[in-house]
């Protein structure tokens, strides 16, 4: 793993932006943080020839995520950025002011009131998320997918990938959103005695957690569960979910459709679309979790 793949590990990427570049089909970067089952799960899907796109380089902000070892196993590109070098060192680049005021008007996931503070912390953020974007051009990624990346993204970083108004940055949340936002979805799901818990796939936004909803399930959370058998059954749910999603995404299903409220309602045109939807929810009261669902 390094910034900079080289030998074999270029090669295969080589190898592998070359095919998708031919097939036209929807090139895609995961960003993870730590063990990457998310990831994992779609890897195996693309093995087995149901994911309906292809993963091209899977990023991290740390060298020890367990995510880049089962990318690097599956013969994906992999890179790291550390983000502590950019949050507490000096920063090698200076960076434009008004480009930076830009951001900070826009985003909503910094609120310190102490403006110099906010914006240093900005300014920092962005020029990790600038080597992040070189490493993503550099494979032609056409969409963001983050499973498990522990950082906020700024609007800098958002709008390299949003086309004709559409995000192009999906998050995979482990509750029920607007419910239980943050870093700790399962903790706080069990911590406040729900009887069901949830997940959300949705577009990622200037916010923490707040963008637009593409993808939402359910399971039961039985009296007897303990804390890491609900987030058990969760993971269950995201692994089928992802997926799907993202073949959603890449066979042009999603449509986000304006609101006089500002907010926009994402939309899927798939025949199949309450059948799939159900199909979730069932799987989450099967004893044996591995057995195959509805359709991918």
């Amino acid at each position: 793993m390094s910034s900079n793949p080289q030998g074999h590990e270029e090669s295969v990427g080589t190898a592998r932006s070359a095919a998708s570049e031919t097939s036209g089909r929807l090139r895609i970067a995961v960003l993870v943080s730590g063990g990457g089952t998310n990831l994992q799960a779609l890897i195996d899907r693309a093995e087995k020839g149901k994911l309906d796109a292809d993963i091209v380089c899977v990023g991290s902000d740390r060298a020890s995520a367990y995510g880049l070892v089962r990318a690097q196993r599956a013969g994906i590109p992999t890179f790291v950025v550390s983000y502590e070098k950019y949050l507490k060192g000096p920063l090698d680049e200076p960076v434009d002011e008004a480009l930076l005021g830009s951001v900070d008007a826009r985003q909503r996931i910094l609120a310190d009131a102490d403006a110099e503070v906010r914006r240093d912390r900005i300014r920092r953020l962005m020029a990790a998320e600038k080597e992040i974007l070189a490493h993503l051009e550099a494979y032609g990624v056409e969409l963001v997918c983050l499973a498990g990346f522990m950082r906020l993204l700024t609007p800098f970083f958002l709008s390299r990938f949003r086309k004709n108004d559409r995000p192009g940055v999906v998050n995979i949340h482990p509750a029920l959103l607007p419910a239980f936002p943050g870093r700790h979805g399962y903790r706080d799901t069990y911590r406040y005695g729900c009887k069901w818990g949830g997940i959300t796939i949705h577009f990622v936004d200037e916010g923490e957690d707040t963008g637009p909803v593409i993808a939402q399930a359910v399971y039961p959370i039985w009296d007897e569960d303990t804390c890491d058998e609900v987030q058990q059954r969760g993971l269950h749910l995201e692994h089928i979910m992802y997926a799907q999603v993202i073949n959603w995404i890449a066979r042009d299903r999603v449509r986000l459709v304006p609101r006089s409220d500002g907010r926009p309602r994402v939309c899927i045109e798939d025949p199949l679309y309450r059948e799939v939807v159900g199909s979730w929810v069932e799987a989450t009261f099967r004893p044996d979790p591995l057995v195959e669902h509805r359709r991918t």
